[in-house]
């Protein structure tokens, strides 16, 4: 299955991400003690589930990652590259709503998943998008819910704003600077911005797990960032919109921290369940490299997701559904 095309084709996929007004993203650290790889695992075919059945959702993504060890982006005098170690979060779950109504519909319903992210999070930092504020620019990845590596390189960016700068202006600069001119090159395979507002220190932690930390290690901004390849990404860093996109940069941003993505896991994609949220990420995998439709079909599905047992014989035959 193609999961990009080419730049060249000009295809953009950017439109599908627009039903999602706002967001809710959330920086995790694994719990201490916790293997890297069953961390990864339980997140996403124990809690991911788990969470996917609140309601609210209109998107929900799950992004493994490595840390932030610097040697990617170019450097400008001014600007901070280094991540701390106590600041090296492991991943990031990403979920978006069409509205904020929906939004503190999910939050009302997320106490469920309070006692779980004990097993698994020493510290998970929530940062909420208003609307307008959480746009995917450019996307040529076709693959939209992606149950798994695409075969791409792919970056969560954070960045902090510089003393001094007022929110409006840091934005504008991200908004109306910043992002249109790296979108007019075409090494880019996607962008993805985000613009946070504020995060609420007031939460209480949930069972050992830290929700809140010291106000001037948050983050006021991020964005996603993929191209097909190395040599792609080179030319990016190289290009005259990336070169035009930095100008004055130092003067806006204080800190970027660039953490490449391992791999991407979708849980809840058009408001509904993907294959991943109703029967696990590991069990979606299987079920898509063996190829069996059978695992799909309505009779199963009800089987397995809602507990139910359906008659096969009051099922459409006119669907040609294959029964076994």
């Amino acid at each position: 299955m193609l999961l990009y095309k080419e730049s060249t084709e000009k295809a953009d996929y950017s439109a599908r991400d627009a039903k999602g007004k706002v967001a809710f993203y959330v920086l995790l650290w694994k719990r201490n003690g916790v293997p890297l790889d069953l961390f990864f695992n339980y997140w996403k075919n124990v809690h991911g589930p788990v969470c996917a059945r609140l309601p609210g959702q209109y998107q929900y993504w799950q992004y493994h990652l490595e840390h932030n060890h610097g040697g990617i982006l170019p450097h400008l005098d001014g600007i901070n590259y280094t991540t701390l170690e106590d600041e090296q979060f492991d991943a990031i779950a990403e979920l978006t709503f069409e509205s904020e109504a929906d939004r503190q519909t999910w939050f009302e319903a997320s106490a469920i998943l309070m006692d779980d992210e004990h097993n698994i999070f020493r510290k998970a930092i929530g940062y909420v998008s208003n609307p307008g504020n959480s746009i995917t620019y450019v996307d040529r990845i076709q693959t939209g819910d992606p149950n798994g590596s695409l075969g791409i390189l792919k970056f969560h960016t954070m960045l902090r704003k510089a003393d001094g700068v007022s929110t409006e202006d840091f934005r504008n600069y991200l908004k109306n600077s910043f992002t249109p001119a790296v979108i007019q090159n075409h090494s880019l395979l996607k962008f993805r911005l985000h613009l946070f507002e504020e995060v609420d220190n007031t939460r209480p932690p949930a069972a050992g797990v830290d929700h809140a930390e010291d106000p001037s290690q948050n983050y006021q901004a991020a964005f996603e960032i993929a191209f097909l390849n190395n040599l792609e990404m080179e030319k990016f860093f190289a290009s005259k919109e990336y070169l035009t996109a930095v100008q004055n940069q130092a003067k806006y941003i204080k800190q970027i921290s660039l953490f490449p993505e391992r791999a991407p896991y979708t849980f809840v994609y058009n408001s509904e369940m993907t294959l991943a949220g109703k029967r696990t990420s590991h069990v979606a995998e299987l079920i898509t490299k063996i190829g069996s439709n059978h695992q799909l079909k309505e009779h199963i599905e009800s089987l397995m997701v809602q507990q139910k047992l359906v008659d096969v014989a009051t099922i459409d035959k006119s669907k040609n559904w294959l029964f076994k």
